[in-house]
């Protein structure tokens, strides 16, 4: 196969070999922190569960559906090796998701994800930000991203956003009252459908009034997730409606997703059956639960708090790219 062939998306070995380069860096940033490096299966018997994701299912040469799914995520495999024992550990490879095609989305893409044991969200938190002032700094020389001629500092602490404070500047309205957000979805020329439910108004914020509004504020994070949409994050001390998870962004670019772990394990359970609830009625289809992953929490999840980050499109931002397409070949 010649190289023609190969990039048929346009992209340069220049830019394949620089792609090479940032992920072993990130390995190594890892590996020198003591972290072991794992190797999950990657079809496995049972999804992780998410009403806003949605798995691949497995086909034979026959096309006949098979009882596996390409992960998501790493997510359940991950917790399972953390109930066992195994410290602190990072996960750098291939995911799948269906539904999934934009600029910044495809079904196959690269994901880091990586738990730390026995820390708070704020220590998976500076594991971004010295994660990313260390990649900066390898590729381009300079601690910032440049996007759309406009230049990013990633300063050592990034700036906390708490999601009810946002709400309140840019909406002036709390989160989780539905008619008051669609009153001020609607005084932003924004018109939700009758039907739409208080989380497809959430969402309908986060995406058209809170994202852009982060473009202008560098690197940022959200912090106070609603419980309700963190379905595997331990809730706030004395808040139970808000969860101890975070969304990191830089130039208006969504990279991370992290939370402290929910441990309890009847917690869990209740919580991940009704995400299987929700996603069977949202979409038709019932999402068996893993039973594996719910035994490895009755064992003993070790408190731990953990993080996925979007290769692709930190590859894109570190290369002064525009849409995850660049980075990669198809």
């Amino acid at each position: 196969m010649t190289w023609r062939r190969l990039a048929k998306g346009g992209i340069s070995w220049e830019t394949l070999l620089s792609r090479s380069r940032i992920l072993e860096w990130t390995r190594a940033f890892f590996r020198e922190r003591g972290f072991l490096e794992v190797d999950p299966p990657t079809a496995q018997p049972y999804p992780n569960i998410d009403p806003n994701v949605f798995p691949v299912r497995v086909s034979d040469a026959a096309g006949r559906t098979s009882d596996r799914y390409l992960h998501t995520s790493p997510e359940l495999s991950m917790k399972k090796l953390l109930a066992a024992g195994s410290g602190n550990i990072f996960f750098l490879g291939k995911v799948f998701r269906d539904r999934e095609g934009s600029p910044l989305h495809h079904p196959e893409f690269t994901m880091l994800e990586w738990y730390r044991v026995a820390e708070p969200a704020d220590s998976v938190r500076k594991d971004v930000e010295d994660l990313l002032r260390d990649l900066a700094r390898r590729t381009h020389g300079t601690e910032e991203i440049v996007r759309g001629g406009q230049r990013f500092p990633l300063p050592r602490r990034w700036e906390r956003w708490e999601l009810t404070d946002a709400f309140a500047e840019l909406l002036e309205c709390r989160f989780g009252d539905a008619e008051l957000l669609r009153t001020a979805l609607s005084g932003k020329g924004i018109r939700p459908g009758p039907d739409e439910t208080w989380e497809d108004l959430f969402f309908r914020a986060i995406l058209d009034v809170i994202e852009p509004a982060l473009a202008g504020r560098g690197a940022v994070f959200l912090t106070g997730f609603p419980a309700a949409l963190a379905g595997m994050a331990r809730r706030r001390e004395g808040k139970a409606d808000i969860s101890e998870r975070f969304e990191g962004y830089v130039a208006g670019i969504e990279l991370v997703n992290g939370y402290e772990e929910l441990t309890d394990p009847r917690e869990q359970e209740e919580r991940i059956t009704e995400l299987s609830a929700r996603h069977e009625r949202q979409t038709g289809v019932r999402l068996p639960v893993d039973p594996e992953f719910l035994d490895a929490l009755r064992a003993g999840l070790p408190p731990c708090s953990g993080a996925a980050l979007g290769m692709d499109r930190l590859v894109m931002l570190l290369l002064g790219k525009e849409t995850i397409a660049d980075v990669t070949y198809r």
